[in-house]
């Protein structure tokens, strides 16, 4: 993450939201290193979410604060390193780097505190507004006040295309990249189809008691989870066995189980 903040997203003033992006745009009023910023204010906001966190997880906040905070200040000198000149490759490789740092954070359930645990905060003082919404007002500020500092609404553009990679690589990193495809069948001949799957494609079936809401007719409906190589094959087989079978396809981002991942990541 440091290495994405300090070699392309600060020399362009690129604050793509949070505490990070926030520390950019001070940086560029105050000439204020990044680390010190990071440190400056997480600190206090750690102090007063302690609480909140829980002794676990304010631990492990604790940490990331401190390992953040150091690894903007070794990879410091990455600023006047011109990597490339082009500021929306800047924005696109910053946001990159960015959102697999995030992804790998949360889906070890760490953090590094910043913005994150300044919306926790403000949760509990106002309730009645979500995390969710306080982030996105917490990133559109600092986008905002980026532009502003910057005087070019091109520099909020790139931060928001820039947030946007960070928020969509993440949530690939976390969902993890092994997808699948889960197939919900509702067949009247459920038993030899059933069979054809476990015996052509080796994948178990799960039977759910489904009823016609027209009908009022109970129905046996099958739950199958294959891989996307698999997914046209089941549908052939279907359509082989029970060409009015009505069948829903959904994207499995993650399975875990028999036939599929044993370890939860």
């Amino acid at each position: 993450m440091a290495v994405g903040l300090n070699m392309f997203l600060e020399p362009y003033t690129i604050a793509s939201g949070g505490l990070t992006g926030l520390a950019i745009v001070f940086k560029s009023l105050f000439n204020t290193p990044l680390w010190f910023i990071n440190l400056a204010f997480n600190i206090p906001l750690f102090i007063i979410g302690i609480k909140i966190l829980g002794k676990r997880d304010a631990i492990k906040t604790l940490i990331g604060i401190l390992l953040l905070t150091f690894f903007l200040k070794v990879t410091e000198s990455l600023t006047t390193y011109n990597t490339t000149s082009d500021v929306l490759l800047s924005a696109i490789a910053g946001g990159i780097i960015v959102g697999i740092s995030l992804g790998m954070l949360f889906r070890t359930d760490a953090s590094t505190g910043g913005s994150e645990l300044a919306c926790l905060i403000l949760n509990k003082i106002f309730p009645f507004i979500s995390i969710s919404t306080f982030l996105f007002i917490i990133d559109g500020i600092v986008i905002v006040l980026a532009g502003l500092v910057s005087r070019n609404i091109e520099t909020t553009l790139y931060a928001t295309i820039s947030l946007y990679i960070t928020i969509k690589i993440s949530d690939t990193i976390i969902e993890g990249f092994n997808f699948s495809k889960s197939f919900i069948i509702v067949t009247d001949k459920f038993d030899e189809l059933s069979k054809a799957i476990m015996t052509d494609l080796e994948r178990g079936v799960t039977f759910l008691e489904g009823r016609g809401g027209y009908t009022n007719i109970k129905k046996e409906v099958l739950l199958v989870v294959v891989s996307r190589r698999e997914e046209v094959h089941l549908k052939k087989l279907v359509n082989d066995i029970d060409s009015n079978a009505f069948i829903i396809i959904n994207d499995a981002h993650e399975v875990l189980g028999e036939g599929f991942s044993k370890k939860i990541q």
